[in-house]
């Protein structure tokens, strides 16, 4: 007797689907067809229209580079209030986070404690400097 396949559902996140739309609303308010996003920052139309549909996660990479290529911040494509004036994410950073967040979770961990130590160590050290 065969076996019964199970259906696949596709679970999609729904911040993924709200950042898909307003990527494709500022895309389209700048007259800039998916072909022509995906050919100016390195990718091709399928992936724009998969990030737009909220099927793909988008690197943060990437997500500097479509900001830039629509001259938009990355804010109002990810629709985040800033509380402050502005957070700048430079290339070499994201670069960084996107190595990064490819590592296991162990070692994850371990760069997230050293960074914190950094942290804490800097931050009691601008205190004795004031």
């Amino acid at each position: 007797m065969p076996k019964a396949r199970k259906k696949m559902r596709l679970v999609q996140d729904n911040s993924l689907i709200i950042i898909g739309k307003n990527l494709q609303n500022i895309r389209k308010r700048r007259g800039i067809t998916q072909r022509e996003l995906g050919e100016k920052i390195g990718l091709t139309r399928e992936s724009v229209a998969s990030y737009e549909a909220g099927r793909s996660n988008l690197l943060i990479t990437t997500l500097l580079n479509i900001s830039s290529v629509l001259k938009v911040s990355v804010y109002e494509i990810l629709k985040v209030e800033s509380k402050t004036t502005d957070i700048n994410i430079t290339r070499r950073w994201a670069k960084r986070m996107d190595i990064i967040e490819s590592f296991p979770e162990s070692v994850k961990k371990h760069i997230l404690r050293t960074l914190d130590d950094i942290i804490k160590a800097n931050s009691r050290l601008s205190i004795l400097d004031d």
